[in-house]
């Protein structure tokens, strides 16, 4: 990774890379997602990875390197989003994707203001077309549509089925996502 150091793990002395993402020169830690926030990245890819090939699209799930200013010039600002489609494979590298993605999903964990706040408002920068906010406690998806350089966003509940707004014809199946054992 770019910068943060690699620890020893002491059960085992391997050297680990500590995951973070970086927004503005400064450096984030990411901690290990829980069961929930897992199951349910899982269950968003499952249903977007069938769909998406016919439209010549396709799902990523983290950790994979995002650079979303890289067309602004911003080589240092990434993150890792818990998945991303990318329709155009010319940004796409072996460890990194080189621009805004057109989709992107956070699932909300420990540190909620850092989805809803921090990335959003980089996200919204960037120009990425469509950010959706999972949240699996309230069991809510958040849909923001950028529009005229602001997002919009109707919220989903139980029962529905969220539509891609940017890739149309793609929908998930709101329940299917959230049947989360306790």
């Amino acid at each position: 990774m770019a910068t943060a150091e690699r620890i020893q793990e002491e059960s085992t002395g391997n050297l680990v890379e500590p995951r973070f993402e970086r927004i503005g020169g400064i450096e984030y830690a990411m901690s290990s997602p829980g069961y929930k926030h897992q199951i349910t990245a899982g269950r968003l890819f499952g249903q977007l990875d069938a769909q998406l090939s016919k439209h010549g699209c396709m799902p990523i799930i983290a950790p994979f390197d995002v650079y979303p200013l890289y067309d602004q010039g911003d080589e240092t600002t990434f993150v890792q989003p818990d998945i991303f489609i990318v329709c155009d494979t010319s940004k796409l590298g072996e460890n990194r994707y080189n621009g805004a993605p057109r989709f992107i999903i956070e699932i909300l964990s420990s540190n909620r203001s850092y989805d809803m706040i921090t990335k959003l408002n980089l996200y919204q920068k960037a120009g990425v077309a469509e950010y959706w906010m999972v949240d699996t406690e309230e069991k809510i998806i958040t849909v923001l549509e950028l529009s005229n350089g602001s997002y919009l966003y109707p919220s989903y509940g139980a029962g529905q089925e969220v539509p891609l707004v940017s890739v149309p014809g793609c929908t998930v199946d709101f329940n299917r996502v959230f049947e989360i054992p306790e």
